[in-house]
């Protein structure tokens, strides 16, 4: 049945998850700490070398967690850029040496021994940044007062303004100590693109972004883009598969304002659009759509092909990622019901368009046929899905196991398939 109409702007109008970000005025790195603590960030960046793991001489402060938070650095109130901060937290890491005498009578025999020799604990922290192209590393000095030193606990947090980064790159965030006395902490984060931030007016590499919206009613999907008449920009469809790289569909370079149509067959629950002006360094917007769409599933299914690979192997073939698990029965060469093979194998996962090889050695293809289950929760209705050598029926909700022959006997005779919730 037809899915109700709906609407998605990709570049422009509000969301209930945009993001509203605080703005930091002028060009400067600067570093801050929680009360208790003191800290200098060093002029310029530093080598990224974490070295190799040394045993601690005694207490000492170490990064134990990395967050993040989005800010703008502005030049002016309308030209500003992403910018990541971060907060490391510390912790005491390690234990003061007790005195010989002490050890030996139970107490001190200077009364002077019984506190640090210093008055402080420093570190050396560095953080470590990479977002293509940029790579840097700062480095930041952080005292913490010996009375307020237990072994074990937080002290306090650093915090860093701020990496420039472009609008949705994934940047990756390092921390450790120099010396280091523990493995480096490590953070990966997506950023978000213009479409997800509420001061897109502050960032002027939003400003030419074409304005995209896609619309499905009936049997068509209309992809309408507002742009002005000599605007030129890119418009590609891809398939975004998990396994290995993306598969390009569709491209064109165009001008002006678009309205393109796509039939409901051509949707897939992985079929993303990316839309960019066509100028040096230009952000570029994506989303996939389709990814709870009946149909663009039901397509998927009727694309899928479970084939034989000589003289033991198999593969399912699928445009999209699928959740699939799959097992070996027998069947005698006359038909008849699949049995389990004595002792029956347990369900395997399936991985879309790679091999698998069949390693039980009572494989024979005259009798042994694969069954395979599929396990997909689509909604409240019992969907149906044909491709053009078998059938697959999917309930929703349901524990019970769906029989379809299959079309081809000289490949398979059967297949089972169930869903789970």
């Amino acid at each position: 049945m037809p899915v109700p109409w709906f609407l998605l702007s990709l570049a422009l109008g509000r969301s209930p998850m945009v993001l509203s970000l605080e703005k930091l005025m002028g060009p400067q790195d600067t570093a801050r700490c929680s009360p208790g603590l003191s800290c200098h960030l060093w002029d310029g960046d530093v080598l990224c070398l974490p070295g190799s793991i040394v045993s601690a001489p005694g207490p000492v402060l170490v990064p134990t967690r990395l967050q993040t938070e989005l800010v703008l650095r502005c030049h002016q109130e309308t030209d500003c850029d992403l910018c990541v901060r971060v907060a490391i937290h510390l912790a005491v890491h390690g234990h003061w040496k007790e005195p010989k005498d002490e050890a030996k009578f139970g107490r001190a025999a200077d009364p002077e021994l019984e506190e640090p020799v210093n008055a402080f604990l420093q570190a050396q922290v560095v953080l470590s940044f990479q977002a293509y192209p940029t790579a840097r590393c700062v480095l930041l000095e952080v005292q913490v007062p010996a009375a307020l030193v237990q072994p074990g606990q937080s002290v306090g947090s650093v915090v860093f303004d701020c990496f420039e980064a472009a609008l949705g790159a994934e940047v990756r965030l390092w921390s450790y100590t120099q010396p280091r006395y523990q493995k480096e902490l490590n953070l990966t984060q997506q950023l978000p693109d213009c479409k997800g931030l509420e001061v897109r007016d502050s960032i002027q590499s939003c400003w030419a972004l074409p304005w995209l919206s896609v619309s499905a009613d009936g049997d068509d999907v209309h992809l309408v883009l507002d742009v002005s008449e000599e605007q030129h920009f890119g418009l590609s469809l891809y398939w975004n598969q998990i396994q290995g790289p993306t598969k390009p569909w569709w491209h064109k370079n165009l001008t002006g304002p678009r309205n393109i149509t796509l039939n409901h067959t051509d949707l897939f629950p992985c079929l993303c659009i990316q839309v960019w002006p066509l100028e040096p360094d230009s952000v570029r917007t994506s989303i996939c759509p389709f990814r709870e769409d009946p149909r663009a599933h039901r397509n998927l299914w009727r694309a899928a092909r479970l084939r034989l690979l000589p003289p033991r192997g198999w593969q399912l073939n699928a445009p999209c990622s699928l959740l699939a698990e799959a097992t070996l029965c027998w069947q005698a060469p006359g038909g008849g019901p699949c049995q389990s093979l004595v002792p029956p194998l347990s369900w395997a996962n399936v991985t879309v368009n790679v091999s698998e090889m069949g390693r039980d050695p009572k494989w024979t293809p005259q009798i042994i046929v694969f069954w395979t289950r599929f396990i997909w929760v689509t909604g409240a209705k019992l969907l149906w899905a044909t491709s053009g050598s078998w059938t697959i029926y999917c309930g929703t909700l349901s524990k019970s196991l769906h029989y379809a022959e299959h079309q081809s006997p000289h490949l398979f005779n059967g297949v089972i398939v169930t869903t789970s919730q």
